[in-house]
């Protein structure tokens, strides 16, 4: 789903600045230096200076947002109020690397340095400064964000988004040598150049832990002074590890539980006292997690009273392998009506990439 997400979100967002560059040269840019230009310069596509910025500003937002979006999926709202600030970060780092592209073309042309070599230059620097905002913008909202992590992470988007605008210009020019695109060069072009780069953000991306259960909908945030015995909460602290700035077991919409790469005994969610992961209002034993050969197996416990996405878990014994983004919700039964009543929710993560966006 990442490679995919990110993937599609590169080409868009090529595709849009593409569009918009033409929008802005046709409407606007040729009105304003209409007397400063030959006639056929103006016929011309869009000059680097209207074409690049753009270009640039509409793939390093577009990766942004596929940043936060993903690495945050069940928080929208939240994400929704975080966006204006990281669009606005993905703008700037999108303009500069435009109009320093842009400069550095002008100047190479005068030189006289061939066509090729330019556009090889200009678009790796694009790329590189597209990952640096994806990778800025990871960094500036993790909590892993001042540690070695971090600026590991920020390092590899860099680097990847330089490689991926390379490879993207390569590939480019091989096309323009062997095929005919009949004046469609440009767009063809952009969206090779947003498909590399969304694949390799995408990969850009590693895991910092293997497994995690993510807190949803359900979770509430509370006071430090508040009573902690019958909140949700990790009881075993040996396997389990509550990824959050502050060191308490106390879990929370948002946080994290790190699971271990692999089980001796199945870990258990419920309300009794034996439960690793304790939840009140449920079952005392709703479900086992079993982790091995690099897969999380879930078996339910109490019948009706767990839902992997949209299946309902009817039978004891019965098994779910999970994967990523797997919604885990959890139910307490009503006997009296025979009703379920929803209540927490977790996401389930094989590659926890972020633990706290």
């Amino acid at each position: 789903m990442r490679i995919y997400f990110y993937t599609i979100t590169g080409i868009f967002s090529a595709l849009m600045g593409w569009s918009i560059s033409q929008f802005i040269w046709l409407d606007f840019g040729k009105k304003i230096i209409e007397n400063l230009l030959p006639a056929d310069y103006l016929a011309a596509p869009p000059p680097d200076f209207f074409l690049l910025p753009i270009i640039a500003a509409s793939l390093a937002m577009g990766m942004v947002v596929a940043e936060i979006f993903l690495n945050n999926p069940t928080r929208h709202r939240a994400n929704l109020r975080v966006l204006p600030s990281y669009l606005l970060l993905a703008l700037g780092f999108g303009l500069v690397a435009g109009f320093m592209a842009a400069i550095l073309s002008l100047i190479m042309y005068i030189t006289s340095l061939p066509g090729q070599i330019v556009r090889i230059t200009t678009w790796a620097l694009i790329g590189l400064f597209v990952g640096l905002a994806e990778g800025w913008g990871w960094r500036s909202h993790s909590i892993e964000g001042e540690t070695n992590k971090g600026t590991q992470r920020l390092i590899k988007s860099t680097a990847f988004g330089f490689f991926a605008g390379l490879i993207a210009v390569i590939v480019v020019e091989l096309l323009r040598k062997n095929i005919k695109l009949g004046g469609y060069e440009d767009p063809v072009a952009f969206l090779i150049l947003g498909l590399a780069l969304g694949l390799f953000l995408s990969m850009a991306a590693t895991p910092t832990y293997q497994f995690a259960l993510r807190a949803g909908h359900g979770f509430e945030s509370y006071e430090d002074n508040q009573n902690n015995s019958d909140h949700p909460r990790i009881q075993n602290e040996d396997q389990l590890r509550l990824v959050s700035e502050d060191k308490n077991e106390i879990i929370e919409e948002g946080l994290s539980i790190q699971l271990p790469r692999e089980t001796t005994e199945p870990l258990m969610i419920g309300s009794g006292a034996d439960a690793d992961i304790y939840i009140p209002h449920i079952p005392p034993e709703v479900a086992t997690l079993e982790i091995k050969s690099r897969q999380v197996i879930l078996k339910c416990k109490t019948p009706n009273s767990i839902q992997i996405n949209r299946t309902l878990l009817q039978r004891e014994k019965e098994k779910k392998t999970l994967k990523h983004n797997d919604i885990l919700t959890l139910f307490n039964l009503d006997n009296e009506n025979d009703e379920q009543q929803q209540l927490y929710r977790f996401v389930f993560y094989d590659r926890l990439l972020d633990p706290q966006s």
